[in-house]
């Protein structure tokens, strides 16, 4: 189980946050509310998907892609899904799945987990959380159109918004029970599985950061893995 932040670490975070505002680690600069203002399209297919990259959807290439690549992705939707849990499964690995097609068409390849750490050289293909809520609704929305969610819909983008910061993601709703899942892409490499969690519980959040890793740890307990927090503590 982590250690929680002593009181110095927590100060030390806050004003780094105080300091470095230019810095944002969850969308681009100058948005301060629900919407972030980037169009997700309705009407997809895999021979013209929209893609968003470089921060904010600052750049936006249309990747098509052959039947053969296609199938890779669909193939993890073979098996219909006996129930809502397997096909929440089946939509993390085909979305991950989905990053490293679209890679190799594009520089999202080269995407690294959450933002670009301080100092470090900003490629192009890096993806906030804003280019990776529209990216993941927007491959949601063609596995929807394709048949291949039976237990899920499709719906609004998830949002959350604390002190220094907001975070977006990609969002489904389960058809029986009416929960709501975030599917977070934001915090992994591309090509990573994303994270799949209710949202209620992804929304809950301390006051100082949304830019937090929330889930359960493997004893059960919750521990909140900020951005900050964990570049304070060298990464870890």
């Amino acid at each position: 189980m982590s250690n929680p932040m002593t009181p110095r670490k927590l100060y030390l975070e806050a004003v780094l946050l105080l300091c470095l505002p230019h810095m944002a680690v969850h969308a681009a600069p100058g948005i301060n509310s629900r919407e972030h203002g980037v169009a997700i399209p309705t009407d997809v297919s895999f021979q013209a998907i929209p893609v968003c990259y470089d921060f904010g959807c600052r750049t936006r290439s249309t990747v098509g892609l052959s039947a053969k690549e296609w199938e890779s992705v669909a193939g993890w939707f073979r098996e219909p899904a006996a129930t809502p849990e397997v096909e929440r499964d089946q939509i993390r690995r085909a979305v991950g799945w989905m990053e490293v097609v679209i890679g190799r068409h594009t520089p999202t390849h080269l995407d690294l987990a959450a933002d670009e750490i301080p100092g470090k050289h900003r490629e192009t293909g890096q993806q906030d959380c804003i280019d990776e809520s529209v990216n993941t609704t927007t491959y949601l929305r063609l596995f929807q159109s394709m048949g291949y969610l039976r237990h899920h819909v499709v719906i609004e983008e998830a949002y959350r918004r604390a002190l220094f910061d907001q975070h977006w993601s990609a969002q489904i709703r389960e058809v029986a029970s009416g929960t709501r899942y975030v599917v977070d892409s934001w915090f992994q490499p591309n090509g990573y599985l994303p994270i799949i969690q209710d949202s209620e519980s992804w929304e809950d959040i301390t006051m100082m950061s949304a830019v937090v890793d929330n889930r359960p740890d493997e004893e059960g307990e919750e521990v909140k893995r900020s951005f900050w927090h964990r570049l304070l503590r060298g990464g870890n």
